[in-house]
């Protein structure tokens, strides 16, 4: 997937981008409403990349993509769009260091990977969770027109809000 807007380019993630994301899966915000992946080196990071880029690629278009500032063309996030066993609509996420924060990349982002999976999917939803106590995601998604819809265990652990967007 390669996506641009005026700010912001998606594109596939690259494992030289292991420093980026190495900072990324130990920011405090990351473990405490994503997960803890363990990855405490850089070469854990870029083994751990390969593996996403070996997954990405069976994907069809869909997978783990890194959000780039056209300015600098320096990584200052991820997203997501992953079609999941147990769901029948695609599903987004977003994460973003502080330095990418409060900038609204995160919307831009958001926007502009909805707009590729209603164009090469043809979904008619969309889904995201997010944690109950991470208030500002929730925010992020209410202003992108998401609707709560519901609490669920989509992944391991606790239950999420299931946030649902109609296009």
């Amino acid at each position: 997937m390669f996506l641009e807007s005026e700010r912001l380019i998606i594109r596939e993630v690259r494992v030289a981008d292991a420093p980026f994301y190495f900072e990324m899966y130990n920011d405090p915000d990351w473990i405490k409403y994503i997960k803890d992946k363990g990855l405490r080196t850089l070469e854990q990071t870029k083994e751990y990349l390969e593996k996403v880029l070996l997954e990405n690629s069976k994907l069809g278009g869909l997978g783990f993509f890194s959000v780039v500032l056209k300015e600098t063309n320096e990584i200052i996030g991820t997203t997501s769009a992953l079609q999941r066993e147990k769901l029948e609509y695609i599903d987004i996420g977003y994460a973003f260091l502080p330095k990418g924060r409060g900038k609204g990349y995160a919307k831009e982002a958001a926007q502009l990977t909805m707009r590729f999976i209603k164009d090469k999917f043809q979904q008619e939803k969309v889904y995201a969770f997010t944690l109950p106590e991470n208030e500002s995601s929730k925010r992020l998604l209410e202003s992108l027109g998401f609707v709560f819809i519901g609490m669920k265990t989509v992944f391991e652990g606790e239950e999420d809000c299931v946030f649902e967007y109609v296009f």
